[in-house]
């Protein structure tokens, strides 16, 4: 079937990102890259696959239903669950050799009650367990001076390997805040030192903190939005990590085809609240892509498409279904429009490129909400050699 709208995700450009960010790290620090969130909106996994190609040690998701996908297709790469599970399922995580994390005093407590009650079900199998220490985020993770406590109670549990203890930056692109987290994690870390028990991994830098370079790589970072290709609004990278940083590859594109090629005679209204009207005889062109899809609302007045190779405005408010753009100028400059011609609503055509930053700050958010609000009516394809 000729897809409505659809998105195309380039798999080669995947790959190149996470080889882009071994020559960020030094070659002892593990790459850890989140695949959570059906890989940002790209599909779960095409970005796992893809990441794995490009040299990832170790991937990311946030429930156990994503990390049993990921076995389930055959990946069989090293897998962390960041958010704790339901202690009901811990067995199961283990089985499929998937390792979980734990998010606080009570979160330790109730997974370890789950697993003395289970883990006979396991089969001698060992429970691989991450620590999240709260270093300042307020979210998740146990406080500095409790973290000496709940790694002896996991040591204490039986059959229970400590894998890594991190945390998570609040705002990796501000020095001060990221060394106060720093230095509240590292406390922690002290604390557990003194008891004589080795520490296992460190891992707290993600996107932000490797870029702006304002926080440790330890022994492995997270990298969740670079992967696909952006860096965040407005985010400065480290003069010494700006070449690299500049050679990221955005991944996405979202494309549609018209439904509807139509001119209105000066002074017609289109859309909901009437609250575009041509100035002039207009041509204007209906797409099959609308808030359901998640291209929203927020997005009207301001963004634009590209067909041709030219910016087109949106013309009037998103609907559930569907977008209205002018096309005026296009067909005035270069004639005729065929109703099977491709718009791009992100991504590049020709010399023009709209970004996930562009799209970010016309909803007043991030590019990790851009990508991940497009819904399933929304085909994906996938495109690009990952060995390239």
């Amino acid at each position: 079937m000729q897809p409505r709208a659809w998105i195309e995700v380039d798999a080669g450009a995947l790959a190149h990102n996470a080889r882009v960010f071994r020559r960020a790290i030094s070659a002892s620090t593990r790459l850890g890259i989140l695949v959570k969130a059906n890989g940002y909106g790209h599909g779960m996994l095409v970005a796992a696959r893809a990441a794995l190609a490009g040299g990832a040690d170790q991937l990311m998701v946030a429930s156990i239903e994503e990390a049993l996908a990921l076995r389930a297709a055959g990946i069989e790469a090293p897998v962390l669950i960041v958010y704790p599970i339901d202690p009901s399922v811990v067995v199961d995580a283990v089985q499929a050799g998937i390792e979980v994390s734990v998010s606080g005093v009570a979160s330790t407590a109730h997974l370890l009650e789950g697993w003395a009650a289970s883990r006979s079900r396991a089969a001698g199998a060992t429970m691989r367990l991450h620590v999240e220490v709260d270093s300042g985020m307020g979210r998740g993770g146990v406080r500095p001076e409790d973290l000496p406590g709940v790694v002896a109670a996991i040591d204490a549990a039986g059959q229970t390997d400590i894998q890594g203890i991190w945390s998570h930056l609040a705002e990796g692109t501000d020095p001060a805040r990221t060394a106060d987290q720093v230095r509240a994690y590292e406390a922690g870390l002290a604390a557990v030192a003194a008891t004589g028990r080795r520490l296992p991994a460190r891992h707290m830098t993600a996107t932000e903190g490797l870029f702006v370079a304002t926080a440790p790589a330890y022994e492995m970072v997270r990298v969740g939005l670079a992967f696909y290709g952006e860096l965040g609004v407005d985010v400065v990278p480290a003069p010494a990590l700006a070449a690299i940083a500049a050679d990221l590859r955005p991944a996405m594109t979202v494309a549609a085809r018209p439904a509807r090629l139509e001119w209105l005679p000066a002074g017609a209204s289109v859309g909901y609240g009437s609250e575009w009207t041509a100035a002039r005889p207009s041509l204007i062109a209906t797409l099959p892509i609308g808030y359901a899809d998640g291209w929203t609302r927020g997005y009207w007045p301001g963004a634009e498409a590209l067909v041709r190779g030219w910016r087109v405005p949106l013309a009037g408010r998103v609907s559930m279904d569907s977008i209205t753009l002018d096309v005026t100028d296009v067909v005035a400059a270069g004639g005729e429009l065929r109703m099977d011609e491709p718009f791009v609503l992100l991504g590049r055509q020709g010399d023009e490129r709209i970004s996930a930053d562009d799209l970010a700050r016309l909803r007043g958010s991030n590019p990790n909400e851009v990508f991940c609000a497009f819904g399933p009516r929304l085909g994906r394809i996938t495109v690009g050699d990952e060995s390239a």
